[in-house]
């Protein structure tokens, strides 16, 4: 993929992200200078429809992002690390971090949820400890399209303790590894289409704590992404 048709996907699907609304080309053009027509932007949405990034839902005019969409985002923002946090921003990441190394989970993922508006899940698998919540946050998160999607994050909620051995595993060395992002299906705690996941391993002491910020594909992944690597 070229540098501006990599730009113009990115940028389709921060405005996503930030609207929940499909994006045309009209709106990038307004929005963002790539140097070329609103004709030469819809084109290029169009070669990124076909290579599956993007989608056309319900005969709309903009388009959405697909699972490999959200993936090619992810990956953007994890390549791209996470610069120094300023002002008010700093003081929260410090309060969340002296909360991580007062080994205070339980505050720890109330305020990951109440922040981010996730699920927030810690474990200590030597332990067999685990800290959840945020159950109301993620729902009212979500865009719901019938009960059938509502039940299956249900039963996420419900089942995510005994997928996190396996969960674990998947994460990679908590010395060397930095926060990862498993899209949809492709996440190792949860079954739901709907979710995506963001975790990482941290070594505390002589033990290993995986942490997990559960939510919609939608969600602020620099934010997150961001909270995870402060910590």
């Amino acid at each position: 993929m070229n540098q501006r048709t990599g730009q113009i996907l990115e940028a389709a699907i921060q405005e996503f992200i930030d609207t929940g609304e499909p994006v045309s080309s009209g709106w990038l053009y307004k929005e963002y200078d790539f140097g070329i027509k609103p004709a030469m932007i819809r084109l290029e949405l169009d070669t990124l429809e076909e290579e599956g990034y993007l989608e056309q839902p319900y005969h709309s005019a903009g388009r959405v992002p697909t699972d490999k969409g959200y993936e090619f985002f992810a990956e953007k923002v994890l390549g791209a690390g996470v610069g120094a946090a300023a002002g008010g921003e700093k003081s929260h990441h410090d309060g969340l971090k002296n909360l991580f190394e007062q080994h205070q989970w339980a505050s720890l993922m109330g305020k990951l949820s109440t922040e981010l508006g996730l699920l927030s899940v810690a474990a200590d698998l030597a332990r067999d400890m685990v800290y959840k919540t945020g159950l109301e946050q993620l729902v009212n998160n979500l865009d719901w399209e019938d009960r059938t999607a509502l039940r299956s994050v249900i039963r996420d909620f419900e089942g995510v303790d005994e997928r996190l051995a396996g969960a674990a595993g998947k994460m990679g060395d908590a010395t060397t590894n930095g926060p990862q992002v498993f899209i949809g299906k492709k996440s190792p705690v949860t079954r739901s289409e709907n979710l995506s996941v963001v975790c990482g391993n941290y070594r505390v002491g002589d033990t290993t704590i995986s942490i997990f910020a559960i939510g919609p594909k939608r969600m602020d992944y620099k934010k997150t992404i961001g909270i995870f690597r402060s910590l």
